[in-house]
């Protein structure tokens, strides 16, 4: 074998030597024809680059061969451009670069073999061989015709492969997947194209899978063929030659025969010229429509920049900011219509533009450094600042500095700003609004509370104060849990109102303080903005000191108008008992004078109905007189009264309450009369009593008692009331003398008694107090100073040692008595 090139493939020509082949290399055509000349050559291998240059050499080397030379070309791919040359020269063999050895070692075992009967084919077929070559040739020309279309291109091969190797049919599969799909199908199996046909456990497949030529003479004794797919075409002898495109095989070129028959070396190599010619331009069709949608994407892709570019333009342009682009040494490099307009810049380069000729000395220096900033930093800032405009006017800005780099990694300079002014003005008339609104609120004597869906968003001092809560608590919290439970179901339709709705009338609500104060208040709501926002204002006028004037003002006219009856019944029952006694004192007379006339048994009768009459007539002359006490006009002007006398005009008026619940115990000493309003001090005393009695159950009178002591100490008379009930418990202890605050069940009491009688014994110039335990019991002690010291006493009140109260002042005169 003698290989012309000027450049060997060292590796090749060993794996050849090894092989048993006798290799030589020539650089110069010149030379290799005279060696030809004068050595037995069998192969000789020529370069499709050299052909393609020029072929003329090869020609006149032919010229002077011996017959029977077989020629191998060696390509560097298997593009139609590479192989082209070869096929025009008519090689009988070619190997193609990279080179696999398993390859080259099975073409060059093929090519010994035709080495072997060179002579006898060139003899008997000379005249065939000129014209398969001729029909190649002509194939090319065709195949460059066709051009890019691989239909075309196949189908062309197809028929030209059938006619050359006298076939019954030929057919194209392109390899999909696991599938050999037959994109092309002529003569007897035309009608199979589109088949698909599995790679597993066929012919072609294998074909495909090792990319070597394969030939079976009958496929029905062939165990490499899928019979059942041969059969169904209809087809007894084939072969396969692989397509390729470059390393990689796309398909196969088949040629058909219905009968059994063994297809020549001739017509092999014949198949694997129209394979690899097949293949070549397959690739070109394909690298085409690769390069047409590279091409269609990149034109889609410049469209797309370029909208998308004039949309960023129509952006930049349209918007209300100015945006501009320095490079590092601070010259604008961009900007847009609006940065221009406003700084009348329409047609003026922009690098030839300094900061300084835009705004004034201070501005340029500021400017400079916040630039500088952010190029060294890399990082985005965001700023506020006044710039005076190209008129002088001083504007507010917001600037946003960005860094931006080019495809060359240059770091400029980005900027987009904001006029603000009137947001500035917007916010300074928004805060001072605000703050009138805040110091309107704050300083309203109505309790304000702000909430917006239920948790409140701000309280003012005054509703600090009706609640009795500092803002830290009330801030968060939802006004419905300080309504009274009562009211609650009213209050949740009226503290919340829709957005510009106003509640024309005002509601009265009662609210809960945390020491449990009941306080009544007058509400309305308003929808405002807060914060911006949709908000509710809930207003409460406080309305408990109206309420409890009222409430006393109810009380000291049914006080009036009791006293003012008890005054008439009185009034009415002492005439006619004057009479009655008078009468009943002139019976008792006539009665002694008369005593000598009667029976002594009848007279001593007489005598003691006339006595018990009497003593009846006196009972009710007592009670009138104590209701007399209850009922004087002149109960407010202070005069000496006596406290052991007003105590039992009380027990008088309470005996019946008292009777069924409880045994009076009196512990009395004489004591110094205190100045103060008898009926007054009459309406304390009884009011004692009734709470003590109401606090024993009824129908326990042995088991409880209610005892009043009466006490002199120090200068101060002392009254205490106790009771055997069931006590105050502490929580309601401190708040027993609030007024409408009261124990009892509702209907029972008003929650005034006390409140009252604490407002008359301090106008007498004493002091009330309260003792009590859980089921022990109460003990109300009254300390009145003495009538004699009663001015000193009230300028200088004295305290007075808990023991000392609890017992006398020195030795006294005492008397206790139980009813």
């Amino acid at each position: 074998m003698l290989l012309v090139t000027s450049d060997p493939d060292r590796a090749l020509i060993a794996q050849m030597s090894r092989w048993g082949h006798s290799v030589e290399v020539e650089a110069d055509p010149t030379e290799a024809g005279k060696r030809l000349a004068r050595e037995p050559v069998d192969v000789l291998g020529v370069e499709a680059a050299r052909l393609a240059v020029d072929a003329r050499w090869l020609e006149r080397l032919r010229a002077s061969a011996p017959p029977g030379l077989l020629l191998l070309g060696l390509a560097s791919s298997h593009e139609e451009e590479a192989l082209a040359p070869l096929v025009a020269a008519g090689v009988d063999e070619y190997l193609v670069a990279p080179y696999v050895s398993a390859e080259v070692k099975a073409r060059l075992t093929l090519l010994a073999r035709r080495c072997s009967d060179s002579a006898q084919f060139v003899r008997e077929r000379g005249g065939g061989e000129l014209a398969r070559l001729a029909d190649i040739i002509q194939l090319q020309s065709d195949i460059m015709q066709a051009g890019l279309e691989p239909q075309r291109v196949m189908r062309r091969i197809c028929e030209q492969a059938r006619v050359l190797c006298g076939a019954d049919g030929s057919a194209v599969g392109i390899l999909e997947g696991e599938e050999v799909v037959y994109r092309v199908a002529v003569g007897c199996v035309e009608h199979f194209q589109g088949f698909r046909l599995p790679v597993e456990k066929s012919l072609t497949g294998s074909s495909v899978l090792r990319g070597e030529v394969l030939h079976s003479v009958d496929t029905d004794l062939d165990e490499r063929v899928n019979r059942q797919a041969t059969r169904q075409i209809g087809i007894r002898s084939m072969i396969t030659v692989p397509l390729r495109h470059g390393l990689r095989v796309t398909g196969v070129l088949n040629i058909l025969s219905a009968q059994p028959r063994s297809f020549s070396e001739r017509e092999a190599r014949t198949m694997e010229l129209l394979a690899g010619l097949l293949g070549a331009a397959m690739a070109n069709a394909s690298e085409y429509e690769a390069k047409q949608a590279l091409a269609a994407e990149r034109a889609a892709a410049l469209t797309a920049l370029q909208e998308t570019q004039d949309l960023f333009s129509s952006f930049m342009n349209n918007g209300p900011a100015l945006a501009y682009m320095k490079d590092a040494e601070g010259r604008r490099v961009w900007a847009n219509e609006p940065y221009r307009r406003f700084y009348k810049l329409e047609g003026v380069e922009l690098r030839d533009v300094a900061d300084r000729d835009l705004m004034a000395g201070e501005a340029v220096e500021y400017v400079r450094q916040c630039d500088q900033e952010v190029l060294q930093s890399g990082q985005c800032t965001m700023t506020e600042a006044i710039i005076p405009a190209p008129d002088g006017t001083c504007r507010h800005w917001l600037i946003y500095r960005f860094p931006v780099k080019d495809g060359a990694g240059r770091c400029f300079l980005g900027a987009v700003a904001l006029d603000i002014t009137e947001r500035k003005r917007a916010e300074a008339a928004l805060r001072r609004s605000e703050e009138s609104f805040r110091a309107l609120i704050e300083g309203s004597p109505e309790a304000l509370f702000v909430h917006r869906g239920g948790p409140l968003l701000f309280v003012n001092p005054s509703a600090m104060r009706f609640l009795g809560l500092p803002a830290s608590e009330l801030v968060g919290s939802r006004v419905l849990q300080y309504v009274h439970p009562e009211d609650r179901e009213m209050a949740a339709g009226l503290l919340d109102v829709a957005p510009d709705q106003v509640r024309s009338g005002a509601s009265e609500l009662r609210f809960v303080q945390r020491n449990g104060r009941v306080m009544t208040a007058e509400v309305s709501c308003l929808s405002v903005l807060f914060h911006g926002e949709p908000s509710t204002v809930v207003s409460a006028r406080d309305l408990t000191d109206r309420k409890q004037m009222q409430a006393r003002l109810v009380l000291s006219d049914r006080l009036v108008a009791m006293g003012t009856l008890a005054a008439g019944v009185a009034h009415e029952i002492n005439n006619p008992l004057t009479f009655v006694i008078a009468n009943l004192s002139y019976l008792a007379n006539e009665l002694r004078t008369l005593a000598g006339e009667l029976p002594l048994g009848r007279v001593v009768e007489m005598e003691e109905v006339l006595r018990e009459a009497a003593m009846g007539a006196n009972k009710v002359r007592q009670i009138v007189a104590d209701l007399k006490t209850f009922s004087r006009a002149d109960d407010d002007v202070p005069t000496p009264v006596n406290l052991q006398n007003v105590i039992e005009s009380a027990i008088t008026i309470a005996r019946a309450e008292l009777r069924t619940r409880a045994r009076l115990v009196r512990d009395f000493v004489e004591v110094p009369p205190v100045e103060g309003s008898e009926g007054r001090l009459g309406q304390v005393f009884l009011n004692l009593l009734i709470n003590a009695a109401q606090a024993i159950p009824a129908g326990q009178a042995e088991q409880n008692e209610i005892r009043i002591k009466l006490r002199t100490v120090q200068g101060h008379v002392i009254v205490e009331v106790h009771d055997t009930g069931g006590g105050i418990p502490p929580e309601m202890r401190s708040r027993i003398f609030d007024p409408f605050f009261t124990t009892k069940p509702v209907g029972v009491g008003t929650g005034l008694g006390l409140f009252v009688c604490q407002g008359i014994i301090t106008r007498c110039g004493g002091e009330i107090s309260v003792e009590s335990q859980a089921g022990q019991g109460t003990t109300f002690r009254i300390i009145f100073p003495t009538a004699r010291g009663f001015r000193s006493a009230r300028l200088t009140p004295v305290p007075l040692p808990h023991e000392a109260l609890q017992g006398g002042g020195g030795a006294q005169h005492s008397t206790t008595s139980e009813t």
